[in-house]
């Protein structure tokens, strides 16, 4: 995989629907590696690496024509932090909720009731696109959720 796809593929899994990635990653990624792995030789261990330092020693490597191309780059890491700090903050107000949930009264039977109509669960078995696996998995992880609330309720009483 190329530095290309697996930034796409990452930025994909995380950026909401309606923001669209079209960066061209490969070659500042690449010297920001190069420059990192100079500072990390010449740090003794233990020491902190300025993050600013290795973004100029790599910045400085491009033409202004790469300069202008990779700030795409610049421009959606950043964006993408903006993005997961604001879930954060929005996930972090829900769990101070104690009577917030995103879950309808009838989500968890309805998707229960798709899984029940399938004989085998493996790799290959998909509802709607979706693989069954992932279905069952994100069920049995709200089950365990939930009994480890309900055991710290237990707990704390």
């Amino acid at each position: 995989m190329t530095d290309r796809e697996a930034f796409d593929e990452v930025a994909a899994a995380y950026l909401p629907e309606h923001v669209t990635v079209r960066v061209k990653a490969g070659l500042f990624y690449s010297l920001v590696h190069a420059a990192l792995a100079v500072k990390l030789r010449e740090q003794p261990t233990g020491s902190s690496v300025g993050l600013i330092e290795i973004g100029h020693a790599a910045w400085r490597q491009l033409t202004p024509i790469e300069q202008a191309h990779t700030l795409d780059t610049l421009f959606t890491a950043y964006i993408r932090r903006v993005i997961d700090e604001d879930r954060e903050r929005q996930l972090s107000a829900a769990a101070a909720d104690d009577t917030k949930t995103y879950l309808e009264p009838d989500d968890l039977p309805l998707l229960a009731e798709c899984l029940s109509y399938v004989e085998v669960i493996d790799d290959g078995t998909q509802l709607e696109g979706v693989p069954a696996s992932s279905l069952h998995n994100v069920l049995s992880e709200i089950d365990l959720l939930r009994h480890r609330l309900a055991m710290t309720k237990r707990d704390d009483t």
